[in-house]
């Protein structure tokens, strides 16, 4: 029998003890936070050339402009245009544009209905994860919910109607069908067209120049089931019945299998050609084939009832499209002005609220530094309407099935990142660019030179800039402005920022001293956290550790510091931690010899997914029972530590099942269903009972087990009149305790507030080591983890009980007066 005595407070546990910590990695964001569900939706396409070759150095990472990838164009003709687009190196050029795209930052793409087209249609799957999943559709409808589809659109030459539905791999309908006519100035029907454009458009959108108009319409789910974005195009203000379309109509002679009428060259902007194959030989990602007969109205009406108009003369149909989206009506935050532009997943939004995080350290990860100059994540370009928004592929697609189909389309900015912050109660801590890129293994770093105008006028700027976009004042600060008018006149009450991800060395150190201090000379109170580089061993971070004490203590440049300190800490220090079960296990004790002064700790990215061993990484071995428990023993000491560890957060937060570059994550999703993992189980419980104070615990064996103290890890925090125990066991034997809570309690029981009785209540987690949650294919999970929970009353104090603790589990107690 091993006693367990919990003592007398140690110290305040820190108010920012478990956060959460969002990269856009596993398609996280676009894919999944993001709310919209047409993949490339502005027809922008900025991905990643990839050549794995090692000797290639920086070459291996190349932009590659494809605009129209993803989208299917069928009876028709497409064009992307707009007045610059992307080199191999990210720069910008210049290129010729027959009308002006919403934004400079934005393209388009113009369609072409050719004359005796009856019909004709564009498509987009969604958000499929590529591989073998790359051809299935992946836009889930719910029967009975409403979708919100929107679209900008410039009518160029003669009048069109839009079919909007969504229809699964048969062509069965999920939705209805909504028609939206539109047509160029100059056509007859051109009048009665534009006015009922003009009462579809958003009225708070105010872009509407250079001819743009925005459409919108709800859809309403008729069946639940994968389908995919169907556009039906019809020239002149014909129906398409109940959502019905059918091809045909063109002499063979003058119509190419992928739509595009013969005379033409067959080549269109950026060298992509009509029929979805670029200059290089290499296929854009778009299936160009001849429309089919293909009826996909609801059930009750059959192909031979659904008729098309036939056009008002012969010639083409011309029209421009950009900023497609559809998305279900019931997002995060929906009916709240300040969600005016990128939209959340409700359901995922949700999942990490579960998590209560008291902060959300965000965009990245390496995403911030990028792999080259250019790369990295410039907050800048992701605020404003969507449209202006410049879009940037994502380093993390070198690890999609194809090495390439992944972009930041930044619907989802800093702007939102902040307001889910504001929403989910947690702090913010944005994390910029340090002028060094991804200094991770294979990712060949380069570095901004510090005397270079670029560094000062760009990287510590966007610094400087960015606390004024979070906090100042709308009358005196520009950046605060664009806060306002985006729809947040308040500030957000940013208050700490990381300086790089994961960078070291004595550059990286150079690089972090001039932009704490230009960002202490306005603004003192910014608590800065600096980076320990990528590996948790002291020797690799002893740099780090020994220049943030030197900090810590005043010595050196005063203006390094917060001032004043920000919950105990002038600086904070940021490690990660990817190792195995065991090794987070043995690393329970780890704070306990760390200096108690004003330098914190913060456990930025952690996960027992045995990458730093070696451990095979595929999704058989990965977010195991055994892994949440080493997880749990770990967190027993940052608790035990928590005036000194400041802050902890997983790593990754979210993963696309069927898009996913990084095995072990926290919580899953499809286009359907979310799943926690068994480390969010964990992670939850630790986090849902934490108190203000932590509380010395002690171990008495009088029967002298051997290696209790080796398996089984406890903390103790609590209240006045509350204490949570955590207990874990992380072996394959039950471990008998007596649990005594009569330190502190019993002072509380002479007070004229004393309860007769204390309640006890004990949640139990346990299951088998290899043990996982599974998400299936059919968009149901299954829960590994068995959960028991008891709740009693006894007499006290004092609190003593015995309580037996299960091989592999975690128990938490807790104990109220």
């Amino acid at each position: 029998m091993v006693t367990v005595m919990v003592g007398s407070a140690s110290h305040p546990v820190s108010d920012r003890l478990y956060g959460a910590f969002l990269e856009d990695i596993n398609m996280s964001v676009d894919g999944g936070l993001n709310a919209n569900v047409v993949n490339n939706y502005s027809f922008d396409g900025v991905y990643l050339k990839h050549h794995s070759m090692r000797a290639r150095g920086t070459d291996r990472w190349r932009t590659q402009a494809d605009p129209l990838r993803f989208w299917q164009f069928h009876g028709v003709s497409a064009t992307s245009y707009g007045t610059q687009t992307r080199g191999e190196h990210g720069q910008r050029i210049e290129t010729s544009c027959p009308a002006l795209p919403l934004h400079p930052n934005s393209r388009y793409v113009r369609v072409t209905l050719p004359a005796g087209r009856r019909g004709a249609n564009i498509e987009n799957l969604g958000y499929n994860g590529g591989g073998r999943h790359a051809g299935e559709c992946a836009i889930a409808i719910s029967q009975g919910h409403r979708y919100d589809f929107s679209v900008y659109v410039r009518p160029v030459a003669g009048v069109v109607t839009l079919a909007v539905s969504v229809v699964n791999a048969s062509g069965a309908a999920l939705t209805d069908c909504v028609e939206l006519s539109c047509g160029g100035p100059g056509d007859a029907d051109a009048s009665s067209a534009s006015a009922a454009a003009a009462r579809a458009c958003d009225t708070d959108d105010t872009a509407h120049s250079n001819g743009w108009v925005r459409l919108t319409c709800t859809l309403s789910g008729m069946a639940s089931g994968l389908g995919k974005l169907h556009i039906g195009l019809v020239p002149g203000n014909g129906h398409l019945g109940d959502c019905g379309y059918a091809g045909g109509g063109a002499d063979a002679g003058e119509q190419r299998a992928d739509g595009a009428r013969a005379d033409r060259d067959g080549m269109h902007a950026d060298g992509v050609r009509a029929d979805g194959v670029r200059a290089d030989g290499h296929h854009a990602g778009r299936v160009a084939t001849a429309p089919t007969a293909v009826s996909i109205a609801a059930p009750s009406i059959s192909q031979s009832a659904v008729k098309l108009a036939a056009p008002a003369a012969l010639s083409d149909t011309v029209i421009d499209l950009d900023c497609v989206s559809l998305m279900d009506a019931d997002t995060w935050g929906a009916g709240d002005p300040k969600w005016r532009y990128g939209r959340f997943r409700r359901d995922l939004v949700e999942a990490i609220a579960a998590l209560k995080p008291a902060f959300l350290r965000f965009p990245g990860g390496c995403i911030t530094e990028g792999v080259t100059p250019g790369n990295e994540y410039r907050w800048k370009d992701t605020v404003g309407a969507l449209y202006a928004r410049r879009q940037q592929y994502n380093m993390w697609a070198f690890r999609m099935p194809d090495g390439s189909s992944y972009s930041q389309s930044y619907q989802i900015g800093f702007y939102e990142y902040f307001c889910l912050c504001e929403d989910l109660g947690a702090k913010p801590l944005p994390t910029l660019f340090a002028g060094m890129t991804c200094q991770s293994p294979y990712r060949d770093p380069q570095s901004i030179p510090m005397d270079s105008e670029y560094f000062r006028d760009v990287v510590v700027q966007d610094y400087l800039d960015l606390i004024e976009f979070a906090n100042g004042d709308p009358d005196t600060s520009q950046w605060a402005r664009v806060r306002r008018d985006m729809g947040h006149p308040a500030p957000f009450g940013l208050d700490m920022i990381g300086i790089g991800n994961e960078n070291y060395g004595e550059g990286y150190m150079e690089r972090f001293d001039a932009i704490a201090e230009a960002i202490h000379e306005r603004y003192p109170s910014i608590l800065c956290v600096m980076s320990a580089g990528l590996f948790p061993y002291h020797l690799s971070m002893r740099r780090a550790w020994n220049h943030a004490r030197d900090i810590a203590a005043g010595r050196g440049r005063m203006l390094l510091a917060c001032d004043p300190p920000l919950a105990g800490s002038r600086v904070i220090v940021d490690e990660h931690s990817y190792h195995t079960p065991q090794w987070f296990a043995s690393q329970a004790r780890r704070y306990d010899r760390y200096p108690r002064d004003s330098a914190g700790v913060m456990v930025g990215e952690y996960s027992a997914n045995g990458y730093l061993a070696g451990r095979k990484q595929d999704n058989a071995h990965a977010n195991t029972w055994a892994s949440a428990l080493g997880e749990a023993a770990f967190l027993t000491g940052c608790e035990r530590n928590s005036d000194v560890v400041r802050m902890t957060s997983y790593a990754p937060l979210l993963a696309h099942a069927q898009g996913k570059g990084w095995m072990h994550n926290l919580i899953e999703f499809d286009a359907r269903t979310v799943m926690p993992t068994l480390n969010a189980e964990v992670g939850r419980l630790f986090a849902t009972h934490i108190g203000p104070m932590a509380y010395e615990c002690s171990f008495e064996n009088r029967d002298g087990e051997r290696g209790v103290a080796d398996r089984l890890f406890v903390s103790a925090t609590g209240s006045e009149d509350t204490r949570f125990v955590k207990l874990v066991n992380t072996s394959a034997d039950r471990i008998d305790v007596t649990l005594d809570v009569s330190f502190g309690l019993r002072v509380l029981s002479s007070a004229p507030r004393n309860r007769s009785a204390c309640k006890l209540r004990v949640v139990r987690l346990s299951a088998d080591p290899n043990a996982r949650n599974e998400l299936g294919g059919d968009g149901v999970s299954s829960e590994a983890a068995e959960r028991r929970e008891d709740t009693f009353a006894m007499a006290g104090p004092p609190v003593r009980f015995a309580l037996g603790v299960p091989a592999y589990s975690v128990t938490v107690v807790t104990v109220s007066l």
